[in-house]
């Protein structure tokens, strides 16, 4: 199946964008004298890519219909493409298998009991969209919001990062520079997952309330990056600990026809571990004998 027209143009806008952030030298090219445009010509990267200009400007322009995935993998490996971005190029093509589970929009009992379970370590139940599901109290005593009181439609973990000062205190974004790096790495996630949804109302409209909410996000997300959530170190700041580095693990869960993802967030040390426990007994014997 060929793409539709508004995916053929995603598909050759994200392409432009990446020809032009890189330089001739990136690829072993000279550069030319006087040169004025930036990045790479379309005729270095059809050369390299084994095609014609005429055919690969067709594909950035967004007219290409049936683009091959020998051509496609020849177009990735001449701009560089990370494993994410070549995994949204190939789905904006329609090359993969799209996703056909549904994100769940709520959790049930036995996900209750078992996010529960993982008290004292931080955790939450997120989807594709992500929307925060789910949180553990170790969690909400973490970030120092009560998720629960926060109405569903408003719990998204990016769509906070826009609109809660106390979130974004959270996840250390108060540095400028720390901030830019963790929202375009969040909006490039969500860019990945999208591409893998074609024809999600859903995922188009949580995408243009977060653009109608946010310049910055909309500014994000038109800049074409791509990225994909995964295991990782986050430096946070803890509401009772202070700043302190837990470790992201990534479950993915899925039940008939619906998935979601329970982020487990654990101490890199003994020590934290301890901070981690220590705190939540307190707090949790506290909240007890109210």
């Amino acid at each position: 199946m060929a793409p539709d027209e508004d995916t053929q143009k995603r598909l050759g806008s994200f392409l432009r964008r990446k020809r032009e952030g890189l330089s001739p030298e990136d690829i072993g090219l000279t550069r030319p004298p006087r040169r004025r445009t930036p990045g790479l010509r379309r005729e270095d990267v059809a050369a390299m890519a084994g095609i014609s200009t005429v055919w690969y400007s067709k594909i950035e322009r967004g007219q290409a219909i049936g683009i091959s995935r020998e051509a496609l993998q020849a177009i990735s490996r001449v701009l560089r493409l990370q494993p994410p971005e070549h995994r949204y190029l190939m789905t904006l093509a329609k090359q993969p298998t799209p996703s056909t589970s549904t994100p769940c929009l709520m959790i049930g009992s036995h996900t209750r009991r078992l996010l529960d379970r993982i008290d004292p370590m931080p955790a939450i139940v997120t989807n594709d969209y992500y929307d925060i599901l789910a949180a553990n109290r170790a969690y909400s005593l973490m970030c120092g919001i009560d998720l629960d009181a926060v109405p569903p439609r408003e719990r998204n973990y990016i769509g906070l990062a826009f609109s809660s000062p106390a979130w974004r205190r959270f996840l250390r974004m108060d540095d400028v520079e720390v901030g830019n790096i963790k929202l375009a790495r969040m909006v490039g996630s969500l860019r990945g997952i999208s591409a893998n949804r074609p024809g999600d109302s859903l995922m188009s409209a949580r995408i243009s309330e977060l653009k109608a909410q946010s310049k910055e996000f909309s500014s994000l997300w038109d800049s074409e990056v791509v990225n994909q959530s995964e295991a990782s170190d986050h430096a946070l700041l803890h509401a009772k600990l202070g700043s302190i580095i837990l470790r992201k693990q990534i479950w993915q869960s899925i039940g008939g026809e619906t998935s979601g993802r329970l982020n487990v967030y654990t101490p890199l040390n003994d020590e934290d571990c301890r901070r981690l426990e220590d705190v939540y007994a307190s707090w949790n014997g506290g909240s007890e004998e109210n």
